[in-house]
């Protein structure tokens, strides 16, 4: 157990007690907007519009919601406060973790999906009041015929929830659909409902395969895959049907081009149809049409793509996925990323219509781009950053943070899913881990980017970060001295205001156990190296979970985060 104290400041605790549900006529009532059934979101500045597909919960998708804005709402942690902290050991690596509408009991389930070099298509259940492991689902271990294992990577750390509390998971070339056993009870074994095969053309030859998921505002399960074929699918396994996927090339030759654009993040949505997908070459939104149950390319933007080279990176071009930014009708819109300059920049591209006196910011630049500003985090005489996480957002600020390792000769020769793990769990190697978090905001009255604050002391080495608007901080998975823990920096400042270890992060022999031999004989010497491994976020989503809770994938596991005074 491990304990931080404080309190909560005033100015957050009375725009909480403030905060209030409104109808989602906001969606229905939208100009453009899809016809849908009602939902809650809570009132609050910059919440986009409640998706009535997704669950009643903090956290129902990857990136929190369609907008992928990995903020929220709801409050976390409170500056200061006391703080429990728990592990919980998985045989793999959980990206991104969804929470269930409440049961009739109150409780919640949290579901989440593993990845690993090998795929082995895990998918797990705990118990959110807990922390406790409900059920870990291995389909070699379940099933008559399972699917092959085969090389892993970011095929499936995408899922999503639905307000009906099936677990969708777009792995491989397969859509995967799980459910408790007994409906209704969040404490049953977890079902395999459907496993879904698409039709050939949903791919981009026989080595394709998904990547990035997200749902609509129509309830349709909308993909893009790792040569960029974009489509969508009903929610409902009844109608998860070859004639009912849509799909559209990136590429217009429809994947006989010789250099095909490569997917390595997720995707986002809007309420007005637009999906929004970042290759290693162009920005693009595709426009989903419910009544013509059509997709069509809309637009592509022309962004920095060349330069930035590191291990942690997952794939070229940028390396966050794009978030969708503006909430109001009267509101400037954009689709914000970072790009692949050696001297990262954060890209804002207008989503809708350019406005008609916007001229290029630069000679050469797309006109679509609305602002690019390089990302220093704080240090004037920088030449080089990079980030491969996902920004987070709240109205128009976004935070980034830094994850370029200064030395990377320790992983000199390794290649591949191999390469990448090694540069993640380097990140827990205080003489060698990146520092420095940095908020950068649009200004509507002049049109432009402008830095806020920057942290240049923080670590925050290859987690994603998130924000709690009723909290007013911003949460990062930290390192310091080669320890773990959950960081919150003042949203207006930078300045840290609170700072809880996790628990010991020794990978113990029976947390080592679920990996197979030849990932320990890979890892093994890193492990030994950086004992305090499986406290690592690897790439994970920082998430605010229910009742004052922070939750992080790691390295093997889960560790959660819980305000106690």
């Amino acid at each position: 157990m491990n304990a931080h104290r404080g309190s909560l400041s005033t100015a957050a605790a009375i725009a909480w007690a403030t905060a209030s549900l409104v109808a989602a006529a906001l969606v229905a009532g939208a100009p453009g907007a899809f016809a849908a059934p009602t939902c809650t979101t809570p009132r609050s500045a910059g919440e986009p519009p409640c998706n009535p597909y997704l669950p009643d919960s903090p956290w129902g998708a990857s990136h929190r919601n369609a907008y992928a804005q990995a903020s929220s709402p709801y409050p976390g942690i409170a500056a200061g406060a006391k703080v429990s902290a728990h592990h919980v050991y998985l045989p793999g690596i959980p990206i991104q973790l969804q929470f269930t509408s409440k049961y009739r009991d109150g409780g919640r389930a949290v579901w989440g999906s593993l990845v690993d070099a090998f795929d082995r298509r895990a998918v797990f259940k705990l118990d959110q009041r807990s922390g406790r492991l409900i059920d870990l689902y291995i389909p070699a271990e379940r099933e008559a015929n399972p699917p092959k294992t085969e090389a892993g990577g970011v095929t499936g750390a995408y899922s999503i929830l639905d307000r009906d509390g099936r677990f969708i998971v777009p792995r491989q070339r397969t859509i995967d659909v799980f459910a408790d056993s007994r409906k209704g009870d969040r404490t049953s074994p977890i079902r395999l409902v459907k496993r879904f095969a698409p039709p050939a053309r949903a791919f981009c030859g026989a080595s394709d395969k998904f990547v990035g998921a997200t749902m609509t505002y129509d309830g349709m399960i909308a993909f893009a895959t790792e040569r960029g074929v974009v489509g969508v699918v009903p929610r409902l396994p009844s109608r998860m049907t070859a004639a009912n996927v849509k799909t559209v090339s990136l590429d217009p030759s429809h994947c006989r081009g010789a250099h095909a654009e490569i997917v390595s993040n997720s995707i986002a949505a809007d309420e007005d149809g637009g999906i929004y997908v970042v290759t290693s070459k162009l920005m693009h939104r595709v426009s989903w049409n419910a009544k013509r149950k059509k997709l069509t390319r809309a637009w592509r933007g022309r962004y920095v793509t060349k330069g930035a080279t590191s291990a942690v990176r997952l794939g070229p071009g940028s390396g966050s996925t794009p978030t969708v930014m503006g909430t109001g009708r009267q509101r400037d819109r954009f689709v914000a990323i970072t790009d692949g300059a050696k001297l990262m920049n954060m890209v804002l591209m207008w989503r809708g219509a350019i406005p008609k006196d916007w001229k290029p910011i630069a000679p050469g630049k797309d006109r679509r781009i609305a602002c690019e500003v390089p990302v220093r985090f704080g240090d004037p005489h920088a030449t080089s950053s990079l980030s491969e996480q996902s920004l987070a957002v709240r109205g128009y600020a976004a935070i980034n943070v830094n994850n370029r390792i200064p030395d990377e000769s320790p992983f000199a020769g390794a290649s591949g899913v191999l390469l990448n793990a090694l540069a993640a769990l380097e990140g827990g190697n205080p003489a060698n881990a990146p520092h420095g978090m940095e908020r950068i905001d649009w200004d509507p009255r002049t049109r432009t980017c402008h830095r806020v604050w920057a942290n240049r002391g923080i670590s925050v080495p290859n987690g994603i970060p998130t924000m709690s608007a009723a909290s007013g901080l911003v949460y990062g998975i930290r390192q310091e001295q080669g320890r773990w823990g959950v960081a919150g920096l003042d949203f207006r400042t930078g300045r840290v205001r609170l700072d809880a270890p996790a628990p010991d992060g020794t990978c113990t022999p029976q947390a080592l156990a679920g990996l197979p031999d030849a990932a320990k004989a890979a890892l093994s010497a890193t492990i030994a190296r950086l004992p305090q491994s499986c406290g690592d976020s690897f790439y994970a989503a920082t998430e605010v979970g229910p009742d004052r809770t922070i939750w992080t994938g790691t390295f093997l596991g889960v560790t959660v985060y819980r305000q106690t005074g």
